[in-house]
């Protein structure tokens, strides 16, 4: 969907921008709200955190976690967001 598309209700919805549940980004993609989704490393060795980007273009954080739970969780949300565009369901 288009940025211009998107109705500005969609960030009402989001309850949770920083230091978010994996679940929490897991649901967003489920839903069809991520277009993106990517890894960035943490200050504390051996953690990282999930970024989500948001069809209205906003960004949630998920909270620190160990890498191999980083690594199940996108693996997740991808599935997610690949399923969103392989059926069109933001146009």
């Amino acid at each position: 969907m288009k940025q211009d598309k998107v109705p500005q209700s969609v960030s009402e919805y989001i309850v949770c921008r920083e230091d978010c549940t994996l679940q929490f980004l897991e649901a967003l993609a489920m839903n069809g709200l991520a277009v993106r989704a990517y890894i960035e490393e943490c200050s504390r060795k051996n953690f990282q955190r999930i970024v989500i980007e948001l069809i209205n273009g906003e960004k949630v954080y998920s909270k620190c976690y160990f890498r191999e739970e980083i690594a199940t969780s996108i693996r997740i949300i991808n599935v997610y967001i690949g399923y969103a565009r392989s059926k069109n369901l933001r146009e």
